[in-house]
């Protein structure tokens, strides 16, 4: 059992690694859709995610609590879906066991809790208030004082949460003024990124730390991932990054698939080069197997295409994006690694489907227009 549950994560780990981890305007009515169509991708949609614009089919879905982002040092998620009296019952009950909070210890100061609202709808609460001894930014020794900071902004049914931060009270409040709510097919014109329901205006501005990840449900099963990463300067290869690690794990590996009763296996369909409207990134495709017993056997295929991102002058974030489909048959695949027969997995992709709608989602990626406008200067 031992063997087989180390078996089952050395294989998620393989395809984990292959799918984890002039340019600032393109036109809307232009991606590239030069690829096999099917009904799969004759509907496809533009969706704004983040500061990209993206082409997925129809019936396309994401959950409630699908997308969050990192603005500098808050982390921010946003839910849709909720009621004006669901969001008044939640803070008013988040702002009692604030107030409920102890801190233990000598450093933690009598002073209690704080309740703001700098904007409608809104609130912030600041709690957990302590002293401690040391340099400040400029290196002179002494006491300050620290707390922790937490945010709500709730507007047309879209909650954004932010979360626990220290000595957040003033950043939160500063960027709340930036959120509001957003129709799924609206498609802003001034600078800042989309997540699911809401838009976070801003320039696209190098000293402020940015992160986005947004994840959809796509027909037949399958699963796409999109995030993005301000840098300043482009990031390690993708194809480098997951030769390297199979490199270091394959004598592991090939001990681990010589052991009695273990069969297992992957086939890699594509791992190359690929340019997308002028974004010149990588693409690795793979699929992973194992027989869990007589008559079952779990199949993993997953793609991710990414583009290393680059700094100034024209800066452009790093941008990743992956697709995968989990099978469960009864029948051993044609290869450990490759794409179960249909009739054993009616509810999947087949591979055409599922390079179909991969080449026309990849091949639709653009920087949104006015997206990436830096700050004046």
């Amino acid at each position: 059992m031992n063997r087989r549950r180390l078996l089952i994560g050395l294989l998620g780990l393989v395809v984990l690694i292959a799918c984890s981890q002039g340019w600032r305007r393109w036109q809307l009515a232009h991606p590239d859709r030069s690829h096999t169509m099917t009904a799969l991708t004759q509907d496809m949609r533009t969706y704004c995610v983040g500061r990209l614009l993206i082409d997925l089919p129809q019936h396309t879905t994401s959950k409630s609590r699908s997308s969050g982002a990192r603005i500098g040092d808050l982390n921010l998620s946003v839910t849709t879906g909720v009621s004006r009296e669901q969001f008044d019952q939640m803070v008013e009950k988040r702002w009692l066991e604030v107030q409920g909070l102890k801190g233990r210890g000598v450093r933690y100061l009598s002073i209690p809790a704080e309740h703001f609202e700098p904007i409608p709808g809104s609130a912030i609460f600041a709690y957990g208030f302590r002293k401690a001894d040391g340099p400040d930014v400029n290196g002179v020794w002494g006491s300050n004082i620290f707390h922790d900071a937490e945010g709500y902004f709730w507007e047309h049914g879209t909650l954004f949460e932010i979360k626990q931060n220290l000595n957040g009270k003033d950043e939160i409040a500063k960027l709340l003024p930036r959120l509001r709510a957003r129709a799924l097919d609206e498609i802003p014109s001034q600078p800042g990124l989309c997540l699911n329901g809401a838009f976070i205006s801003g320039f696209y501005d190098m000293q402020e730390r940015e992160n986005l990840l947004w994840a959809f449900k796509l027909p037949r099963n399958m699963g796409l991932v999109v995030k993005h990463n301000r840098v300043g300067r482009p990031q390690p290869s993708l194809l480098e990054r997951n030769s390297e690690a199979e490199q270091e794990m394959a004598a592991f590996i090939a001990r681990v698939l010589s052991q009695p009763g273990v069969e297992a296996g992957r086939e890699v369909y594509r791992a190359a080069a690929r340019s997308v409207q002028g974004l010149d990134g990588e693409e690795y495709s793979m699929g992973g197997a194992e027989k869990k017993s007589a008559n079952s056997f779990t199949t993993n295929i997953a793609a991710e295409w990414e583009f290393p991102g680059q700094g100034l002058p024209i800066a452009v974030p790093n941008i990743s994006l992956s697709l995968g489909s989990t099978y469960r048959t009864s029948q051993r695949p044609a290869s450990l690694g490759a794409f179960p027969n249909h009739e054993d997995a009616p509810n999947g992709p087949t591979e055409a489907e599922f390079f179909e709608v991969w080449d026309a989602v990849i091949n639709s990626v653009r920087i949104r227009p006015n997206a990436l406008t830096p700050p004046p200067k």
